[in-house]
């Protein structure tokens, strides 16, 4: 692959949920916090159960948004072998000790597994994902009007891990707000490559590939010329594995960390000379 190009990118490609929306990772920790559950564990229970587990074949698009799933869901949040994993990396971290010590003692006293109520945690996260990132949604909506003036100098796409609502949810139903504001959202992409819908799902560095291709694709379509290369995109996500995927394959990458939108919206600002924050169009 070829190596980044220097100075502005041709293409953005962003991540949704805790970049242009409000992080469903709040409505976990907020969970957690709720329920006395140690910080971490249902995200960690979520990674853990990859590839095989119900959120990420959900996410792939592999089973539907229904009871099936939830009551799926709920099994792998409370695996009692992955609880007494995590809970003596909980100890190790909280206790300041080594693992193996931790280890020894959760594997004779540990607590319960938390009995969590995974249809009401899924909905609450996509209630929340529902509202715009107060820092990232202006800047994504200045970007967009520089996109179109730009004759395809600049593209704005979007690589997202998503799952496919029920048929008739408000989420999707666009004389609803939550619709409306759905539809508002996607279009102010060129290309918007959901998970569920092409059955691949980050980090898996296939749906990278295949985001490489579509934008390409839609270059050549509308614009003309040789398209754009790896090395033409940045990449904004919120979790770390997605973004290293990216970079191995070429890509730069900005990270956006949860309750610091805005320092990513600065790093754009960095790299692209424009002016998303303020009135102006670009610091050129």
């Amino acid at each position: 692959m070829p190596p980044p190009s220097t100075g502005r990118p041709r293409v953005l490609l962003f991540d949704i949920g805790g970049v242009c929306v409000v992080s469903p990772f709040q409505a976990i920790l907020d969970y957690e916090k709720s329920k006395n559950i140690p910080p971490g564990w249902i995200n960690h229970s979520i990674a853990a159960s990859n590839p095989s587990g119900a959120w990420p074949r959900l996410e792939r698009g592999e089973i539907p948004c229904d009871q099936h799933f939830f009551h799926a869901f709920h099994a792998d949040l409370t695996n009692e072998s992955r609880w007494r994993t995590y809970y003596a990396k909980h100890l190790s971290a909280t206790r300041r000790e080594r693992l193996s010590d931790a280890a020894e003692e959760a594997a004779y006293q540990v607590p319960p597994v938390p009995d969590i109520d995974a249809e009401w945690l899924y909905w609450e996260m996509m209630r929340i994902a529902r509202t715009p990132d107060p820092d990232m949604y202006p800047a994504l909506q200045r970007l967009r009007q520089e996109a179109d003036q730009s004759g395809g100098k600049l593209i704005i796409a979007a690589l997202s891990n998503t799952s496919i609502f029920p048929v008739g949810h408000p989420y999707t139903d666009e004389t609803t707000s939550e619709g409306r504001q759905n539809k508002e959202l996607r279009g102010l992409f060129d290309v918007f490559i959901s998970s569920a819908h092409v059955g691949m799902r980050k980090p898996d560095v296939e749906i990278y590939r295949y985001a490489i291709t579509r934008v390409h694709e839609f270059v050549k379509t509308k614009f003309g010329g040789e398209g754009v290369k790896v090395g033409d995109f940045v990449f904004l996500d919120d979790i770390g594995g997605n973004l290293r995927t990216a970079r191995g394959l070429g890509m730069g990458t900005i990270k956006v960390q949860l309750e610091s939108v805005g320092k990513a919206v600065e790093e754009l600002e960095r790299v692209t000379g424009l002016e998303l924050r303020g009135t102006g169009r670009a610091r050129l």
